[in-house]
């Protein structure tokens, strides 16, 4: 699979010295007293208006990105590349990362678009050619909600969640070069795969992606 890339000043012032000089009176002088009446400025307007702050932008709502064999839910394989990133980039954000892929052969992987966690796989060549292959996913950023299959799988889902959202599907190996992994192969052959922190019931997904495109050279 191709690899998933995961990276107020507060002023205080004093207040100033407002002091007032009075005259002393004169010796001399008799006492007077004198009555001031305070001036009475007549208010303009006893509401004051208080700009509205708005909160900060949350994380993009997602629920048509769903992980599959065969895409992700809005995309599938085979769409033109330029129509999945538009999709991709409405729902989940601006790609944190567009390369292309030097170390893997012509027309199996050109490029690869990072939206966060999500890898996307192009393939074809250039420009217009250039179609969706593969995808693959690792643990969750926090940048858009955390993406699952149709029933409810994704990255952090224990083996034993696994295999009982897909009972008969999954088949778990330990002896895989990259560690321990999994494959889950549907009824409607469609397959996805990934790596495992192990392959004990608790034990965890750490990656999980679907197409055609393998290619291991990609930086992680």
């Amino acid at each position: 699979m191709a690899g998933v890339v995961l990276s107020l000043l507060v002023a205080g012032c004093r207040p100033g010295d407002d002091g007032a000089t009075l005259d002393r009176p004169e010796a001399d002088a008799p006492a007077t007293t004198t009555t001031t009446t305070p001036a009475t400025t007549p208010s303009t307007s006893d509401t004051t208006t208080v700009p509205a702050v708005s909160s900060p932008p949350g994380p993009p709502a997602a629920p048509e990105v769903v992980l599959a064999p065969d895409g992700l839910g809005v995309v599938r394989f085979g769409d033109p590349a330029v129509l999945v990133l538009d999709r991709l980039t409405t729902l989940l954000g601006a790609p944190l990362d567009d390369r292309p892929l030097g170390s893997c052969p012509t027309g199996q992987a050109d490029r690869l678009v990072q939206f966060a966690e999500l890898g996307v796989v192009l393939a074809g060549g250039e420009g217009a050619a250039q179609r969706f292959v593969a995808w693959d996913i690792g643990l969750a950023s926090g940048a858009f909600p955390e993406l699952r299959t149709a029933a409810g799988v994704g990255v952090g889902a224990t083996v034993a969640e696994l295999r009982s959202a897909y009972p008969g599907a999954v088949r778990v190996t330990g002896d895989d070069a990259f560690g321990p992994s999994f494959e889950l192969r549907l009824p409607s052959g469609g397959v996805m795969s990934g790596t495992l922190t192990g392959t004990r019931p608790h034990d965890t997904v750490v990656t999980l992606g679907a197409g055609e495109a393998t290619c291991s050279g990609a930086e992680q």
